[in-house]
């Protein structure tokens, strides 16, 4: 079992008359905690019925909240239409003063992504946190983009390259790509974002699966099979089960954080790890990803 920082928004996602827990950072915090990880969750909620319903929803999945987390303001929220093809389209009400997490603290992976990332004040402390992380520790990243909160497009921008640059795994999905590099195809994406510093690029496509670059080496792998509902924290769940392979692996792990060459098979191991958590979270409704128990099933077959 590894030590999980994770940093990032809490909100709740409101479907028709229905409010599930959401936020790409808690999704992913849920999803490690659920697969046998020691998490700890940097973020903000309120003390209302919303921030209630995250507070049961995280202490269910076995997240630890840290101290600072729960203030006076309101719960953010993300209202969510689903289109004909079960895909999501989100507006949003969101303000996020994360806690700092302490120089100390010691973790064997840090974990960030999507909107308070680059809107302030919880931006700068999630880039403090990534530049003072221990040298042993793994740093993550998924920029997860809403391209209708984005007021400043070169100030996102520059935050997101900022924190690939920071980062030893960053993953996107093929719609981030063409927001972030409309003129480059998905491998010029995955090549630009390797060159910032990641030692793994991943890009999800959907019910394409997914591309991935490490050290030069292509990875183009099929998603697993599925019966989609609906794709809320499809990515997110793809993010907690690509970081639960890279964890299950210290050869991986190791080749990730000193950029060495890693062994092919055991990224497209990871990958896989990724693909089935989605594969699963797909099939049912809302941001729910797998237990261990359920996925240890689905993995093995």
């Amino acid at each position: 079992m590894s030590r999980i920082n994770v940093l990032g928004e809490s909100l709740v996602d409101v479907v028709g008359d229905k409010a599930h827990p959401g936020g790409s950072p808690l999704n992913v915090a849920v999803g490690l905690a659920r697969l046998g990880h020691e998490v700890q969750f940097y973020t903000e909620f309120g003390q209302d019925a919303y921030g209630n319903l995250i507070a049961e929803h995280l202490g269910q999945a076995g997240v630890h909240v840290a101290a600072g987390s729960v203030t006076e303001r309101s719960t953010s929220v993300a209202l969510v239409e689903m289109d004909e093809h079960a895909n999501a389209h989100y507006s949003f009400d969101i303000h996020q003063q994360i806690p700092s997490v302490p120089v100390a603290e010691g973790a064997n992976l840090l974990h960030t992504g999507s909107i308070a990332a680059w809107i302030e004040p919880s931006g700068e402390r999630i880039v403090d946190a990534f530049k003072n992380a221990a040298d042993e520790a793994l740093l993550s990243y998924d920029p997860n983009l809403r391209p209708d909160l984005v007021e400043d497009r070169d100030s996102a921008l520059q935050r997101i390259e900022l924190l690939m640059s920071l980062s030893h795994i960053v993953k996107l999905s093929d719609v981030d790509g063409q927001w972030l590099y409309p003129d480059l195809d998905a491998w010029e994406v995955l090549e630009h974002v390797a060159n910032l510093g990641p030692a793994l690029a991943v890009m999800t496509q959907g019910g394409d699966g997914c591309l991935a670059l490490s050290s030069g080496q292509r990875f183009d792998v099929a998603a697993s099979p599925t019966n989609l509902v609906d794709t809320i924290g499809a990515g997110d769940a793809f993010m907690s089960g690509l970081l639960f392979g890279v964890l299950d692996n210290p050869g991986l792990v190791e080749a990730l954080r000193n950029d060495v060459a890693a062994d092919s098979d055991e990224v497209e191991d990871a990958l896989r790890h990724a693909l089935t958590s989605a594969a699963l979270t797909v099939a049912q409704a809302g941001a729910n990803p797998p237990w261990i128990q359920h996925f240890s099933l689905a993995i093995s077959k």
